[in-house]
C-alpha cells in the first residue's frame, strides 16, 4: 500500500509539474525579456520530471 502511494504522489509531481511548465513562463516570467528565464526553469523542470520517471519506474521488472 504505501508504495502505490508514493507512485501516485510522484504521478502528481510529475502532473504539477508540466502544468507549470506551461504556466509559469507564460504568465510570471512574461516580463522577462531574456531567453534564460524561461529556459532555466524549463531545464529544472525536465530535471524534476527525469527524477520523478526513475522514481516511478525503477521497480519495474520484465
Amino acid at each position: 500500500m504505501d508504495g502505490k502511494l508514493s507512485k501516485r504522489i510522484w504521478g502528481l509531481i510529475i502532473i504539477i509539474a508540466i502544468l507549470l511548465a506551461y504556466i509559469i513562463p507564460y504568465t510570471v516570467l512574461s516580463n522577462v525579456h531574456t531567453w534564460y528565464g524561461s529556459f532555466l526553469f524549463w531545464g529544472i523542470t525536465g530535471i524534476i520530471i527525469i527524477l520523478a520517471n526513475i522514481v516511478l519506474t525503477r521497480d519495474w521488472r520484465e
